[in-house]
């Protein structure tokens, strides 16, 4: 498979060295792959979080749980991949009901604090879990070389055009629930105002067990495409928990909409970030010297910027709304 470091002129061999004229349309199809891994994330965090009102960090251990559940029916016992992807993202959906009925439906009347302590503890258990099952080595769907598709100036293989229009596809769903069925109804009640709803004839309860295993199962989903565009790796939820919370907040935590701009707008600025020469702006303050890139190790960075910017600035994210 022709991976995102092999294609993209940004990422070479060495992180301190770039190559000039970097495709624009390249960075864009980045950017939209990128959006579309983080969008799936940020959405089921915000998603659980406009219903019971604490940070979940175990969320992003799901991605992880169905990227290699995927693996195990696929590599190990041999399933075609799609069922496979299909049964991945319902068992991540499955772990995530039961960790609310095992862990947080007794922790509904404690703080918000102890209830993230708590996802923070299970999101170190799943993780260790993980790894204890299939060891810290890095492991891949076994696709093969992907002949790319070339588009404009820029390239991108048959797997992640299907994963853009996975996502695609998710996100409509999703809308189309939230909007047009009674169970969106129910879930944008319960949100709003949990006790009117359950005084309304609304079970809410039932509601939470549902949005649990949406959250869940969009990570999951999402888990799987990064491991379809890269690798999976025991700490792969660790390392996208800065950009899927970074993206949440942005878009305004709560709002699954603005979730999804959020991503957008983290995809964009990790990708067109890495690709700018920022010389000419640091020759404004006496540097001298080639060109100046900001090093792909650094690639977190730019979405943790990004969320204290917007935490300093307008807290509530662009889409939230503003608390008197």
């Amino acid at each position: 498979m022709v991976g995102r470091r092999n294609r993209h002129r940004v990422r070479g061999a060495r992180d301190d060295i770039r190559t000039p004229g970097i495709a624009v349309t390249q960075v864009l199809v980045d950017s939209l792959l990128r959006t579309a891994q983080v969008s799936l994330l940020s959405v089921g965090l915000t998603l659980v979080y406009s219903l019971l009102r604490f940070p979940n960090f175990a969320h992003v251990e799901f991605a992880v749980v169905g990227g290699y559940v995927a693996l195990l029916f696929s590599a190990t016992l041999g399933l075609p991949l799609l069922p496979s992807i299909v049964l991945a993202v319902l068992i991540a959906g499955a772990c995530g009901v039961l960790m609310d009925r095992a862990v947080f439906a007794r922790l509904r009347d404690t703080t918000p604090i102890l209830m993230m302590i708590a996802s923070f503890g299970l999101g170190i258990a799943m993780r260790a879990t993980v790894r204890l099952a299939w060891g810290a080595s890095p492991r891949s769907y076994g696709l093969g070389l992907q002949s790319p598709v070339h588009f404009l100036d820029a390239t991108i293989t048959p797997v992640q055009i299907w994963i853009l229009v996975v996502a695609a596809a998710s996100m409509l769903g999703f809308y189309l629930l939230l909007n047009f069925t009674r169970l969106g109804i129910a879930m944008r009640a319960t949100a709003d105002n949990a006790g009117l709803a359950s005084s309304s004839g609304i079970y809410t309860e039932r509601v939470i067990g549902t949005v649990w295993f949406l959250g869940a199962a969009f990570a999951g989903l999402g888990g799987v495409l990064i491991g379809l565009d890269t690798q999976l790796f025991p700490r792969m939820g660790f390392g996208i928990i800065i950009p899927v919370f970074a993206a949440a907040i942005l878009g305004g935590i709560g709002n699954p909409y603005g979730a999804v701009a959020g991503a957008l707008v983290i995809g964009l600025a990790e990708n067109v970030g890495l690709a700018i020469n920022w010389q000419p702006l640091l020759g404004l303050f006496g540097h001298t010297g080639g060109p100046a890139y900001i090093p792909t190790n650094w690639r977190a960075a730019i979405p943790f910027s990004i969320l204290i910017l917007v935490l300093l600035v307008r807290p509530q994210g662009l889409f939230g709304e503003r608390k008197s």
